[in-house]
């Protein structure tokens, strides 16, 4: 009686130790999930951003004069910038958080910021900044922060 007695609780811990492995296995490829699902859903905003800039001559208007500097814009065309970056600094914010959650591989993330610091080096991207950074969670606003100040003055004032 012994004998299978040994038999069953060797083959119950044979049994938890196959459903630990094979939980670790759904884990894993929950989170490959997760993260491809991540970066599908940021690369479809962004998508949407271009395909704003490149189908509506307004908007595309209103980003060339916001190379060119704030003095240029129409009102209507500050209100039109001021919302497309606040959505455009939202998507960052959020692939910033994937980011930070392990859900964005620091290979995937890296060109992201090099295209920060590009868009964030104009003058007049950085006053529309400056007016809405506080509408941000404060670990991403301080890497927008760092960013603005590598690329010169520091023009928020505080």
């Amino acid at each position: 009686m012994g004998t299978v007695s040994n038999w069953v609780n060797v083959g119950s811990a044979v049994g938890v130790l196959m459903g630990i492995v094979f939980l670790g296995w759904e884990v894993r490829q929950n989170t490959e999930m997760m993260k491809s699902q991540a970066r599908d859903a940021i690369t479809e905003k962004q998508m949407m951003y271009s395909e704003w800039v490149a189908t509506e001559p307004e908007m595309a208007e209103a980003v060339s004069k916001l190379c060119d500097g704030m003095d240029s814009m129409t009102p209507r065309e500050r209100i039109m910038i001021g919302y497309f970056l606040a959505g455009v600094w939202r998507e960052w914010e959020n692939s910033y958080y994937q980011y930070q959650s392990g859900l964005f591989e620091q290979s995937k993330f890296e060109p992201r910021m090099g295209r920060w610091q590009s868009q964030m080096a104009t003058e007049a991207t950085q006053t529309q900044w400056c007016g809405q950074r506080q509408w941000f969670a404060p670990d991403f606003r301080e890497e927008v922060d760092r960013i603005v100040r590598a690329s010169g003055e520091w023009p928020c004032g505080d």
